[in-house]
């Protein structure tokens, strides 16, 4: 029997498996329907191949997060998935701006059903999607042999990998430059959608208020924990926190003010009260 440790060290370098669970999906269909996705979506759909989900933005008018999803094409329709908190909004905000364009949407996350495969030799049959930032595929049924991660074991290494999650990194406020996903949901060549401009003036301006970062620490995992410096500046605040095995000590995201330099922090509870420190880390953290 291998340990906890030898566990997320295969994971994290020889992949493994979970169940999806319950997801928000839509199937956009209709002659405008390419058109009109690529109106919305902040990631390019000209340039989506056939078996490759690509990550997108709904964004507001003012550059905010409606949803991330995934998006690929099934035929001539577009399927959008996401997580179930959006599931009373997704599609709405998606139908919004349609006039007198051919497109029908269907709810269909009563079909997300399944399994996802990661960082292992993948199946060229399968739906190519990268849900934990390493290549995944989707996939009717686990592999044979493929160890399956547990929920704990999935958001150390999501946390690792600094994938935000609805939520905690991403709510209704959130600026994509803010939790990086400026490099990997937006495509800044394509042409006009919702929320472009303001996603535009941010990537010329170059900076944000506040930015995702990672942070190691020797503290008790602490949800909306929050960050001052030593000299006791305000310094940002934790969104994620998980108890690493591997490293013994507490792995964690969180929100820095995007004007701090400073790289070692004092994490307090809501009270106010010291839990103990942390230290800024790049990703990987591991």
């Amino acid at each position: 029997m291998i340990s906890a440790n030898q566990r997320l060290e295969h994971l994290r370098t020889q992949g493994g498996t979970f169940p999806l669970g319950p997801r928000t999906r839509i199937r956009v269909s209709g002659s405008d329907s390419r058109r009109y996705l690529n109106g919305q979506l902040s990631n390019n759909l000209i340039t989506l191949r056939e078996g490759i989900a690509s990550p997108a933005l709904l964004l507001t008018a003012k550059g905010k997060m409606c949803a991330l999803v995934f998006v690929w094409s099934e035929g001539d329709a577009f399927v959008i998935d996401s997580v179930p908190d959006v599931a009373e909004t997704l599609q709405p905000r998606l139908e919004r701006y349609v006039v007198a364009d051919d497109v029908t949407m269907e709810d269909i996350s009563a079909e997300s059903t399944g399994w996802h495969v990661f960082g292992a030799s993948l199946p060229g049959d399968s739906l190519q999607i990268s849900r934990l930032g390493v290549p995944g595929c989707d996939m009717p049924a686990p592999p044979e042999k493929a160890l399956e991660a547990t929920p704990e074991e999935l958001e150390l290494l999501r946390i690792e990998r600094g994938i935000p999650n609805w939520g905690k990194e991403l709510g209704a406020d959130t600026l994509p430059h803010e939790a990086g996903l400026d490099r990997t949901a937006v495509d800044f060549h394509k042409g006009c959608y919702v929320g472009q401009e303001v996603v535009s003036r941010i990537e010329s301006v170059g900076r944000t208020n506040r930015i995702l970062c990672g942070f190691v620490g020797d503290f008790p995992p602490h949800q909306a924990a929050t960050l001052t410096t030593p000299s006791g500046q305000t310094a940002g605040t934790i969104t994620s926190a998980a108890l690493h095995f591997g490293m013994a000590k507490t792995a964690a995201l969180g929100y820095l003010n995007a004007r701090i330099s400073e790289t070692r922090f004092i994490v307090h509870d809501d009270s106010g009260e010291p839990l103990g420190e942390c230290q800024r880390h790049e990703f990987p953290l591991v």
